[in-house]
């Protein structure tokens, strides 16, 4: 899977009542497994402009990197695709990043190196989940080491 064409573990049912547009960080899916000791991890929808990643998240559970090291992608911020029907997947995946692509706020001097990624609500989730959460990754798939989200 490319870091272009990601989408999300399904979540826990009825964990969310309520809720409008992000998944709560309880809903956290059951697979996600345990944490390794010293590994932080946490729902997307508890992270801050400028938190790196690694490995490049497969799912809503992130886990958090050092950005000094090397790293899969770095957090900038969020996206609420328009409600509309499920658009499928790869479209869904096209819109999220067409919508997060003018809210990215790059250092300059990496502008050049980098594309969007963006973490999406599966099928099953839709319409009732519909932020998309934005990454910065390296074009060529590389990893990024230094910070590249103002």
């Amino acid at each position: 899977m490319t870091p272009r064409h990601l989408t999300v573990a399904a979540f826990l049912a009825g964990v969310l009542a309520g809720c409008a547009a992000a998944p709560a960080p309880s809903a956290v899916s059951a697979s996600a497994g345990a944490a390794q000791p010293g590994v932080e991890q946490l729902h997307a929808s508890e992270l801050r402009p400028g938190d790196c990643l690694a490995p490049m998240p497969q799912s809503f559970v992130v886990t958090l990197a050092s950005c000094s090291e090397p790293h899969a992608a770095e957090y900038a911020t969020t996206y609420v695709v328009p409600d509309q029907p499920w658009p499928g997947e790869e479209a869904l995946d096209l819109l999220a990043r067409e919508g997060c692509a003018p809210r990215m706020r790059y250092v300059p001097e990496r502008r050049a190196e980098l594309t969007v990624a963006a973490l999406v609500p599966e099928e099953a989730d839709w319409p009732r989940y519909r932020t998309a959460y934005c990454l910065a990754v390296r074009a060529d798939g590389g990893e990024l080491v230094g910070r590249v989200i103002l």
